[in-house]
């Protein structure tokens, strides 16, 4: 991806610098001389305005989906938490928690990079919340057998949140309108810069640099669950630690 910007972008910047002081159309290019650097200005706040939309948008739904993965692991623990308090027997619970950990991590989490759920972790989330609600940890204490479940029912919440960002990107429309307006500002930064080849190619390299450097860096945040930099599972993986291998 960061290869297929810096190649576009430095394409454009060649194209333009060419079109600019090649000896077929750069004569009458340069002919437009005259244009005042503000002009530029206007062009590149636009474009980083557009681009501040774009990260807000990306970097808030990485911090919903750290946030989803955190709340679902907090939820796991206190679920085996609650259930060990109790003092009934809850070695079956413990077993069904250390499954749907095991699941998510080596199954869902390979195929969450594509937006995908897996069959065995949704096995393992349905048998989790059977399990809670078919043993009777608090006889006669209904409001414990009801916080259990609730709590049991929170990691399915939790999963649903998480399956849902994992496919959820910014719209195509606003990437677009981005990567068009980077062009622009290249165009633009041109236009004010023909009458010094030296001057234009410096401008071009230094902006250059710059738009793929900021795009790249967005980019690579728009999956959450997406590698490199996707969201590790390590909230719900401490679980397998956490709990005994009953």
């Amino acid at each position: 991806m960061i290869v297929t910007l810096t190649a576009f972008y430095c394409v454009s910047a060649l194209v333009l610098i060419r079109l600019s002081f090649g000896a077929l159309v750069g004569p009458w290019v340069r002919s437009f001389r005259g244009v005042v650097a503000p002009f530029a200005g206007a062009i590149v706040i636009i474009f980083s305005i557009l681009v501040g939309f774009l990260a807000n948008d990306v970097w808030d739904r990485n911090r919903r989906a750290a946030a989803t993965v955190r709340g679902e692991g907090a939820s796991l623990i206190s679920l085996h938490a609650l259930a060990a308090a109790l003092g009934a027997p809850h070695a079956a619970i413990d077993r069904a928690i250390r499954a749907y950990a095991a699941a998510v991590i080596n199954k869902e989490w390979p195929r969450m990079e594509n937006g995908e759920a897996s069959p065995e972790a949704e096995a393992a989330q349905d048998e989790l919340l059977q399990t809670v609600a078919q043993s009777d940890f608090a006889v006669g204490n209904a409001a414990l057998d009801g916080f259990l479940l609730a709590t049991a029912l929170k990691v399915r919440e939790a999963r649903g949140d998480r399956l849902a960002l994992s496919f959820d990107f910014s719209e195509s429309a606003k990437w677009t309108c981005v990567l068009l307006m980077a062009l622009m500002a290249q165009i633009s930064l041109a236009s004010v810069h023909l009458h010094e080849a030296r001057a234009q190619i410096a401008a071009m390299v230094i902006f250059t640099a710059s738009i793929v450097l900021v795009i790249g860096l967005i980019a690579t945040h728009e999956g959450p669950f997406q590698p490199p930099l996707g969201i590790r599972p390590a909230p719900i993986a401490k679980l397998l630690d956490i709990v005994p291998d009953s």
